[in-house]
């Protein structure tokens, strides 16, 4: 089998867990591309990378990549997949897909066109119990006909984190494009649904943060909390992007009714009640409870014994998956994974794609406008 090579966009958190999960799937990682010298320099020398790139651009063109791996924040998405399209490259994008429905819009039809591989980065669908549940409302049916969805995550993120990118829009920021992205992606996985309507709003909880230290990974972000008095005394910047939000969705089911999904995030509440998932059925309801991503209860309320049983997640299920103790490293590995496959010319399993990112973000566009239901548009091309 033929060795695959790949360059990776993006020196963070996401930079190398690309670059680590396209190794799993056998992929050389030929280059790395990086904005600022330091932090590019310490994460390839992390990786044992050698090349190490400051002009993505150039590197893609010098060293024709078979995938290009993009793991930076939002606003270069589009140009970045647009110049890998056309010269032929399978593309892996980060989520959210672009900063806004437009430049997701050109980013799928540039793909297509191209016909290149394309893979989308909502990669918590790949948490053990969304797998189990999938099959457990899908294969089974166990709870029957699927009327109802709710989705509840509340957290609370300190108001003196930094400023940074996930403060602005315009760099893909907010909690829509950040959480929200995952949370549809779990949710259409494990129902198999299709999005046909949308409404909500988005929710700005913070008018301000505190100019702090650079951050150039985001797992630094809660240990760079700016001190109280030093946040005082210094300078702050404006904050437009959300910290909140309401989302109600209309879902075309496979058997083709219609269910409706509602989305409740907080990011600057804590609550005693625990994060959860409940999937309401004309038989039972499901419900999950955990962390946002990475949930470790699934119950059944059982309508005849008006009993609550457990669930626990097979281990075979678990065994399916990459044997990765970090999840967000296993739901990496197991996108990756499937995405190289396709690549290879193995088949497509279903992983999310870039039109999974377009519909995402005409839904966040639709929410941010707030208002009544809009429907969702026909493909880009035209087509249904």
């Amino acid at each position: 089998m033929m060795t695959l090579s790949a360059v990776v966009i993006g020196t963070g958190w996401a930079g190398e867990g690309h670059t680590t999960a396209l190794r799993a799937a056998g992929v050389e990682v030929i280059a790395m591309c990086g904005r600022t010298p330091e932090p590019t320099k310490a994460m390839a020398e992390k990786l044992g990378i050698k090349d190490v790139r400051f002009d993505w651009r150039r590197a893609l063109e010098e060293l024709h990549p078979d995938i290009v791996a993009i793991a930076t924040q939002a606003a270069p998405h589009c140009e970045m997949a647009t110049a890998a399209a056309q010269l032929g490259c399978h593309i892996m994008c980060d989520k959210p897909l672009a900063t806004n429905r437009a430049e997701a819009q050109a980013m799928l039809l540039a793909v297509e066109r191209a016909g290149v591989k394309h893979a989308y980065g909502t990669t918590s669908r790949y948490a053990p119990a969304f797998t189990y549940a999938r099959t457990l409302l899908l294969a089974q049916g166990l709870i029957g006909q699927i009327r109802e969805i709710e989705a509840v995550l509340n957290f609370y993120t300190p108001p003196l984190v930094p400023y940074n990118w996930s403060h602005q829009l315009s760099q893909g920021g907010g909690m829509l494009n950040s959480l929200f992205t995952h949370q549809l992606g779990q949710i259409l996985h494990m129902t198999g649904g299709q999005v046909r309507a949308a409404a909500g709003a988005a929710r700005r909880l913070l008018d301000r943060a505190p100019v702090g230290r650079r951050l150039h990974d985001f797992r630094d972000s809660f240990s760079a909390v700016v001190d109280p008095e030093q946040a005082q005394a210094g300078k702050w910047r404006t904050v437009d992007a959300d910290q909140g939000y309401t989302v109600m969705l209309q879902l075309q089911m496979p058997d083709s009714h219609i269910s409706s999904a509602l989305f409740q995030l907080s990011a600057m509440a804590m609550g005693e009640q625990p994060n959860y998932i409940a999937f309401h059925g004309v038989a039972d309801t499901l419900y999950l409870t955990g962390s946002a991503f990475w949930p470790n209860h699934i119950q059944r309320f059982n309508q005849q014994r008006q009993a609550w049983e457990d669930l626990p997640v097979p281990q075979e299920v678990i065994a399916s998956l990459p044997r990765v103790e970090d999840g967000a490293q296993r739901d990496w590995n197991q996108l990756f994974r499937e995405f190289v496959a396709d690549v290879r010319d193995e088949g497509y399993t279903g992983y999310p794609t870039f039109y999974d990112g377009w519909v995402c973000a005409e839904i966040i566009e639709i929410v941010r406008r707030g208002g009544s239901w809009a429907p969702l548009p026909e493909h880009p091309d035209g087509s249904a």
